[in-house]
């Protein structure tokens, strides 16, 4: 795999571990805290996973990859259905943004991998 897909997976992973310490960080309390803590949680497993399949040059899971992505979008509609207002609902809108643009990077990545066709020589 390459760079950019270790970035992207090492940046969910670091991402998931922001959203784990952000509730604290804000002080959110009850479903806020525990949406994002288990969002959190989730991401840097899934998105972990896909890490180390790629530092060790396997393919990445399209399903891990795609369930981060739906992650990632959970995170921008959320705050519009529970409420947020002020810094809680940009925080979740703009870092699920990212996530889920990393996720979806990555499962387009999964699903690339061995679908190329070698390159032939054109016949008359």
């Amino acid at each position: 795999m390459g760079m950019i897909t270790r970035v992207t997976a090492g940046g969910n992973v670091v991402l998931g571990g922001w959203l784990i310490a952000v509730p604290f960080v804000f002080g959110a309390t009850g479903v806020r805290r525990w949406n994002d803590v288990l969002v959190g949680l989730v991401v840097v497993l899934v998105a972990g996973y896909n890490y180390s399949r790629s530092v060790r040059r396997r393919p990445l899971s399209r399903t891990g990859a795609g369930l981060v992505t739906i992650l990632g979008t959970w995170l921008v509609i959320e705050p519009f259905i529970f409420g947020f207002v002020g810094p809680e609902l940009w925080h979740n809108v703009v870092w699920g943004t990212i996530v889920a643009s990393f996720g979806s990077y990555n499962a387009y990545v999964a699903t690339l991998v061995g679908q190329t066709q070698p390159l032939q020589m054109a016949t008359e």
